[in-house]
């Protein structure tokens, strides 16, 4: 992956002791934060060594903070907060001897976008900013009769009731939607009485085409300069995925 340094951030977590002070730093291949300067983050994405990677992941689980830089994100300290799960998996790379660890953390609020979790929630943080995957994961978190032809409509809604903002992000484009189930039915039915929305002519299966993952628009650009296959999707978790 030529240049693929140049799109990686860095995670830094100081663990101190009464007598010591160890700083202990990751590459950060994907993030996601609030831009209010909250310090929270809802995603971390950091791959290392065994030691660095298991220490990383006992501070998430003691709920520790961290410190992030990256492209287009300043160094801010930030926290996923309690109750954040982890997913550990390991990358045998060529000309290696021992595999590289890798560690996808998410906050608790992220992990409760999965479908039918939560179901009276009113804020849904999504990886992807793109009409149809929005939607698709809007609908099958609240069980919403919606079809894929109603993407841009719903994000065009969405914008319009100012009820889409865009999250910081590394290696994706995050955003958090306000609203539940209710006020998103109350959408459609306007929509469809003011007919800027139909019925579907046809009965049948919902066919959504959505990337496998998030990480997919980032590796078609490293596919472009190396053909060698990714590992990466492996390790994600079911609430990133369409």
């Amino acid at each position: 992956m030529k240049n693929a340094h140049q799109r990686l951030g860095t995670l830094e977590f100081v663990k101190a002791s009464k007598d010591t002070r160890t700083r202990i730093r990751v590459y950060l291949e994907r993030f996601i934060g609030e831009k209010d300067k909250s310090g929270t983050a809802h995603l971390i994405a950091v791959f290392g060594g065994d030691s660095d990677v298991g220490s990383i992941w006992a501070a998430v689980q003691e709920g520790l903070g961290f410190t992030v830089t990256g492209p287009g994100i300043e160094s801010q300290f930030v926290s996923l907060g309690p109750n954040a799960p982890c997913f550990r998996g390991s990358l045998n790379l060529q000309g290696r001897k021992r595999p590289v660890r890798h560690l996808i953390a998410i906050s608790e609020e992220l992990a409760q976008t999965r479908p039918g979790a939560d179901a009276n929630a009113r804020r849904t943080i999504l990886c992807q900013d793109d009409p149809a995957f929005v939607l698709c994961r809007v609908a099958q978190r609240f069980g919403l009769p919606v079809i894929p032809a109603r993407s841009q409509w719903f994000h065009t809604e969405l914008h319009r009731r100012q009820a889409v903002q865009p999250l910081l992000g590394l290696g994706c484009s995050p955003v958090a939607v306000t609203g539940g189930k209710g006020k998103f039915l109350g959408w459609i039915a306007m929509g469809l009485r003011k007919r800027e929305i139909e019925f579907p002519k046809q009965n049948g299966p919902v066919m959504w085409k959505l990337a496998r993952n998030f990480f997919l628009e980032s590796m078609d650009t490293e596919r472009q300069e190396s053909r060698e296959p990714s590992d990466f999707h492996r390790y994600l978790p079911e609430t990133l995925r369409p």
